[in-house]
């Protein structure tokens, strides 16, 4: 028989077990006299890719190909958001359920990890291996739409329907929600007493239902339901920050990521004296609903560069010498399609009044779950590929006045949402009838600047309960906390999401980007995100550094009171950035560029510090679900 391993999920540090997107492997728990193996068939760093499931389930068993001897068993760690496993580069992964002395089998289907992930990528972005991505191992095609009439998505319900089912006998509340499920040996030694194994065909024809139940009533969960719990999980694996930068690593041909570049000609190393270059860099938001906002900051014009590496010359001259122009990216739809991992667009920024000005980014594909590449050497690296494909590459255009620019850029994915542990995330959806809930969160966040001659601003938010962040105004000019439903199309702006939920200290970790002239003084305002911008082309150290945030629950939660309070995650305050402003401040900077007075106060407002975050008035606590 197999041996049977235990594949555990590590903490790295406190921002890594809160972002719920992985973390470095530590020692495995073993069978008594089993071999130890660390984290999987295969060792971090050795041809190795690791990968998190979309579903968080402790205990589904899976195999790796080019190792035939064992069988492995994904884990949750206590604090962790996510189940994971670690095959060899190229394998077949086969996951399935079994007793560890059972020959009964629940086929979950076998998934090529070429197709997840074929490279390495940083514990924060490990690459989500889905539930949909087992269905097409069932069913051998793809799903073409996420409706219940795709026979892929049909297959995809009834695995969605099995770890409901699993969920709904412990401390999952309702159907529909996706709460972590755990497989323990007494549960998975009772998989003897279904009434055979179970396959593709059977989940095709529906027989599933009536051979599982001896283990488990996956016929109490309603389509609808399966449905809901499927879209809630793709909607996690694409909810994450997306971000590009301006060039500052790559030469021209170069295989590491470029960057967002590009000019107003065919070639851009032309010596036509109207060749003017673009550069750029983003920071978007993808929500639990999928919908993406955010901004970015571009320069463009002529330089007078000559240096042995170009573009990154090019970069140096706009960043200093050409002032930057802001990119808003309201709320949209149409940015990364979950199903194909490529971009639907025109994904567009507007960088004035005028919609035929918009920057539009066309096209881009997202390898390893990870990364989207621009140009053919990065590509290549990214997947392996002996050719380049450009039709996958990440491209975008612009057309100001008679000048039409385009060019292509690379962006990083990272920090995956995770699911929200409902001993935290306690809402209105996801408790049982006469269950106490406490969201949504009515409360008003302040802000404060380090320019201590600007007033401190009170935000009114919501914390909802799809898990996103919205304003919460009475109107645009009136920020009078209003403490207004909250539907799925709500009116008020989209400006956050909760990343994950910290059970410990009651937390759940946040990520805001506000873009947009209504929010005024704090526009352009970003928390959470966890990264650094840029500032410099010549050092590594010139950055703007963004922390994590995290709002802590715990007296709200315990019905004590209602206090709660917004730290980084070690307890600490939490910062806030303007990305524009700072980049204006490179600009006027300079003595040369004669900067306007405008530009200048825009430049002494580079962020501040989060003061108090107070439940509104107008929340009442200890709600009582119908």
């Amino acid at each position: 028989m197999k041996k049977q391993y235990l594949l555990p999920f590590a903490l790295t540090a406190g921002f890594a077990a809160l972002s719920g997107c992985g973390g470095e492997s530590a020692n495995v728990i073993p069978e008594p006299k089993s071999v130890v193996y660390q984290n999987g068939s295969c060792v971090s760093g050795q041809n190795c890719v690791e990968f998190a499931l979309d579903y968080p389930v402790d205990g589904l068993n899976f195999t790796c190909s080019s190792d035939r001897d064992n069988v492995f068993i994904t884990l949750i760690e206590a604090k962790s958001n996510a189940a994971t496993g670690k095959c060899t580069e190229g394998d077949q992964i086969h996951f399935f359920l079994r007793g560890d002395k059972g020959v009964k089998t629940v086929d979950f289907g076998t998934v090529a990890l070429s197709d997840i992930g074929v490279v390495s990528t940083v514990s924060a972005s490990l690459p989500r291996l889905s539930i949909l991505d087992m269905a097409k191992g069932l069913t051998g095609k793809a799903a073409q739409s996420l409706d219940a009439s795709d026979p892929t998505i049909q297959v995809a319900m009834a695995l969605v329907k099995i770890f409901q089912a699993v969920g709904m006998e412990a401390n999952q509340r309702v159907a529909g929600d996706v709460q972590p499920i755990y497989l323990l040996p007494p549960k998975m030694d009772k998989l003897e007493e279904i009434l055979s194994s179970i396959t593709v065909a059977d989940y095709q024809s529906g027989a599933y239902i009536n051979k599982i139940k001896p283990w488990t009533d996956a016929g109490s969960i309603t389509d609808a339901e399966a449905l809901e719990a499927l879209k809630m999980l793709v909607n996690m694996s694409n909810s994450a920050t997306y971000q590009a930068g301006y060039p500052v690593l790559a030469k021209e041909d170069s295989i590491l990521p470029q960057g967002l570049y590009g000019c107003n000609k065919s070639d851009c190393k032309s010596t036509d004296a109207d060749l003017s270059h673009m550069i750029g860099q983003y920071l978007i938001l993808t929500d639990r609903q999928g919908y993406t906002f955010g901004y970015g900051v571009q320069w463009k014009g002529k330089v007078a560069s000559n240096t042995a590496s170009q573009i990154l010359g090019v970069s140096s001259e706009l960043i200093k010498k050409t002032r930057p122009a802001r990119m808003v990216a309201a709320e949209q739809t149409n940015w990364v399609n979950p199903l194909t991992r490529s971009i639907t667009g025109p994904f567009r920024f507007a960088v004035s009044d005028i919609p035929s000005e918009d920057f539009m980014i066309t096209q881009g594909k997202v390898y390893n779950d990870y990364m989207i590449a621009g140009t053919e050497g990065f590509y290549k690296l990214l997947t392996k590929y002996d050719k380049g494909k450009p039709e996958e590459y990440g491209l975008w255009k612009q057309t100001l006045g008679t000048d039409q620019y385009h060019g292509s850029f690379d962006a990083y994915k990272y920090f995956p949402v995770g699911h929200l542990d409902n001993r935290v995330f306690k809402s209105v959806k996801n408790v049982a009838s006469g269950e106490k809930y406490v969201f949504p969160i009515y409360a008003t966040i302040e802000f404060k600047f380090s320019d201590t001659s600007k007033a401190n601003v009170k935000l009114p938010v919501v914390l909802d309960q799809f898990g996103n962040v919205r304003t919460d105004f009475t109107s645009d000019t009136d920020w009078t906390p209003a403490c207004s439903p909250v539907t799925e199309q709500s009116s008020q702006y989209r400006i956050g999401v909760l990343g994950a939920t910290d059970t410990d200290n009651k937390a759940v970790t946040t990520r805001l980007i506000l873009a947009n002239p209504v929010f005024k003084e704090i526009d352009g305002a970003v928390i959470g995100m966890n990264t650094q911008i840029q500032t410099s082309t010549s050092s590594s150290a010139d950055a703007l550094v963004i922390g994590g945030a995290r709002v802590n629950l715990e007296q709200l939660l315990s019905g004590a009171g209602r206090f709660i309070s917004m730290t980084d995650f070690s307890g600490g305050t939490v910062a806030w950035t303007n990305i524009y402003n700072s980049m204006m401040l490179i600009y006027t900077g300079q003595t040369d560029n004669n900067p306007s007075d405008a530009d200048k106060e825009l430049a002494k407002n580079t962020g501040g510090t989060i003061g108090a975050i107070e439940v509104s008035s107008c929340y009442q606590s200890g709600q009582v679900k119908p």
